[in-house]
């Protein structure tokens, strides 16, 4: 279990960029309308009427815009995949939304009649705007995206002059780019604790903390199946009381019914699933050396980069201070850069780099007449960074 449980200590986050200015407090996403994400596509217009992913340019590529609220992409292209009876590889997307919003995306489906299109007809689920395109929508084929997010039941308000000057700040000096909790598991951030144990190839140690491990995050029905995992050895049952939703769990479970290896359950599982938690590992790898270099007031220039770390990053391309931090965390795991030229091609990782600091743009802030006091933000950061990290500047709430 979480003992000492902290969202943000877990994923590696400490410390502010914007510590001068004084918190507003309030809740985030108390409704899914008041978080609302539009992807912006390489056309860089964000996504409202469809129009902004391109023209109808023929090829047996169908793109479209996928609206939802309350799935994350992966379940509502499974949803997709089982109503139109085709294969979820026949699809593409370009990043993944968060469940607890409402996300507009561009997504391509090979070689599918646009009628089908029309008459889709799913819970949280609209389609709209086909075109036909040469080509699918890869993962990162996008430029950002923009938020409006709605912050309620604020304890304390900002002037003009104090939004004023947040928002210079955002221009002159960004924010720290960490990776926010979705990437670890919006329900239960422990992705990168499992990234981890397959790099040190403790296999039953994933499977057990998978299966078992107990979040306050998740709702009380699951937790009592997660409690029911460690007292008792009747699996075929428990396997069909998690929801199909679970399909990691009911997958695992299914392993062990068969009496299968650890190895084995573990390796067997989605390669699209196993890649997310090595990410998952060296994303928290970067918020812990991203977290150092602010703690130690480390100057962090616009064009400092920090490494996602793999069998190909080389010490020179860092400087000391980021490059001694970042070995010492991975030995402190049992692990080193070499770890990441896995035996396994799905554990297997080159490495990459991600910026320390960005810079939201076309900030803007509403105050709303709502029944709870509150206020809109609204603002377009790059892809792959996260919008809750930015919010957290103006709440000083913890994750």
């Amino acid at each position: 279990m979480l003992k000492d449980y902290s969202i943000e200590s877990n994923i590696g986050v400490h410390g502010y960029s914007t510590p001068q200015f004084t918190g507003i407090g309030g809740i985030i996403k108390q409704r899914n309308k008041d978080f609302i994400v539009r992807e912006i596509p390489p056309s860089g217009k964000p996504i409202f009427d469809g129009s902004e992913i391109g023209d109808n340019l023929g090829g047996m590529f169908i793109h479209c815009v996928l609206w939802k609220t309350g799935l994350d992409t992966y379940s509502a292209i499974r949803k997709l995949s089982s109503s139109w009876k085709i294969a979820e590889k026949d699809f593409g997307f370009a990043g993944l939304k968060d469940a607890a919003a409402e996300t507009y995306q561009r997504i391509s489906i090979w070689n599918i009649d646009k009628k089908r299109i029309y008459t889709t007809n799913l819970p949280n689920i609209k389609i709209f705007y086909p075109i036909r395109q040469k080509f699918a929508v890869k993962i990162g084929d996008l430029l950002g995206n923009f938020f409006e997010i709605i912050i309620r039941n604020n304890h304390q308000k900002w002037n003009n002059e104090e939004w004023e000057h947040f928002k210079v700040h955002l221009e002159l000096k960004g924010v720290l780019n960490f990776y926010g909790p979705q990437r670890f598991g919006a329900r239960r951030p422990i992705l990168h604790l499992i990234g981890k144990l397959l790099l040190q190839e403790k296999y039953s140690d994933a499977v057990t903390k998978y299966l078992g491990e107990i979040s306050p995050l998740e709702n009380e029905r699951i937790t009592k199946l997660r409690q029911k995992y460690h007292e008792t050895h009747s699996y075929n049952k428990l396997r069909f009381e998690f929801p199909y939703s679970y399909h990691i769990e009911r997958m695992l479970l299914r392993g062990l019914i068969r009496h299968h290896s650890a190895k084995s359950i573990m390796l067997n599982l989605p390669k699209s699933f196993l890649k997310l938690a090595i990410s998952a590992y060296q994303s928290y790898l970067f918020n812990r050396v991203l977290s150092h270099l602010n703690k130690t007031c480390v100057p962090l220039a616009s064009d400092i980069a920090i490494p996602l770390p793999g069998y190909r990053t080389i010490q020179e391309q860092v400087s000391d201070e980021i490059w001694d931090n970042l070995t010492a965390l991975l030995e402190k795991d049992s692990l080193d850069l070499h770890s990441f030229r896995h035996e396994q091609p799905n554990l297997r990782s080159k490495g990459s780099s991600r910026r320390a600091i960005i810079f939201p743009n076309n900030f803007n802030y509403f105050p709303m007449d709502i029944e709870e006091k509150g206020i809109k933000v609204t603002f377009s950061i790059p892809k792959g960074s996260y919008g809750t990290i930015v919010i957290r500047e103006i709440t000083k709430n913890k994750i």
